[in-house]
């Protein structure tokens, strides 16, 4: 049975913020359609990556591409 890598999912995050813009964690796990834990796990691989930034506004973070 096939189970898509950590890269893969970080790769459908990076086409939710592509396609979408700017998100929450919570945006994000909606428009994913992924567990949270995946959502964190994925999140770490693309800012390891650079590809990603966290703005922190009045304690909500978004997510955006660099």
């Amino acid at each position: 049975m096939w189970t898509p890598t950590i890269g893969e999912r970080a790769g459908k995050l990076w086409d939710v913020l592509k396609e979408n813009g700017p998100q929450t964690i919570n945006a994000l796990k909606k428009l994913s359609k992924l567990d949270e834990k995946w959502i964190y796990l994925s999140l770490g691989w693309l800012a390891r990556e650079d590809k990603i930034v966290f703005t922190n506004v009045k304690n909500v973070i978004s997510i955006s591409l660099k």
